[in-house]
């Protein structure tokens, strides 16, 4: 039998979770026959442990950066789990070759292809985002989620009228909210990345 999944999702004010990811997590139970769990990073409080027994949980995070969530959050939360049995660590999203290589896929083209991403800090952050765009042949720029159309930061990119464009969101958040109209919706929404999503989880053991 799998491993129950604890997905670890960023989730939206007052601990909401995009229904994008709960289907996806619908699917995944089903597929794996095994309980999924969903975890928002803004949820109140954490769940309950011992609601996946004492046996081995397998805590992955569906983050797309090393960001603070990544380097801070997980290992707090895992120690969580742990109290009530051992768990087994997959690595954040954005670190998967196969997620890495649809991402290229997407932004291939030409012209000078963007990927937007919420501000990160830190050496091993910059390093990563060095590393996605020499891998996707993109250049990355940050987009605070405050940013709305018709602000300087966005509107010096001229979204509209350029190559490849994609949000490095997974689900919707403000940033998806407010460039929809010229970004496109949230990755877990496009049919590529939703595919090895589902195909890396349902195969974890």
């Amino acid at each position: 039998m799998a491993t129950p999944l604890v997905l670890v999702v960023h989730g939206r004010a007052g601990g909401v979770v995009p229904r994008a990811l709960r289907e996806l997590a619908d699917d995944l139970q089903v597929r794996r026959q095994a309980p999924v769990v969903l975890q928002a990073l803004t949820a109140a409080c954490l769940p309950a442990p011992d609601s996946l027994g004492r046996g081995l949980r397998t805590l992955v995070p569906l983050m797309l950066l090393p960001g603070g969530h990544v380097r801070v959050d997980l290992p707090a939360i895992a120690a969580h789990w742990r109290s009530w049995g051992p768990v087994r660590r997959v690595p954040f999203v954005g670190a998967w070759p196969s997620w890495q290589r649809v991402l290229a896929a997407e932004l291939a083209g030409g012209g000078d292809p963007l990927l937007l991403h919420h501000p990160v800090h830190g050496a091993l952050a910059q390093r990563y985002l060095d590393f996605l765009a020499i891998k996707t042949g993109s250049r990355l720029v940050p987009a605070p989620y405050s940013d709305a159309p018709g602000t300087t930061a966005l509107t010096a990119l001229n979204l509209a009228n350029r190559g490849p464009v994609l949000p490095l969101a997974l689900a919707a958040n403000r940033l998806t909210d407010s460039l929809g109209s010229l970004v496109g919706p949230p990755l877990i929404e496009r049919k590529p990345f939703a595919a090895v999503l589902l195909e890396q989880l349902e195969a974890l053991p």
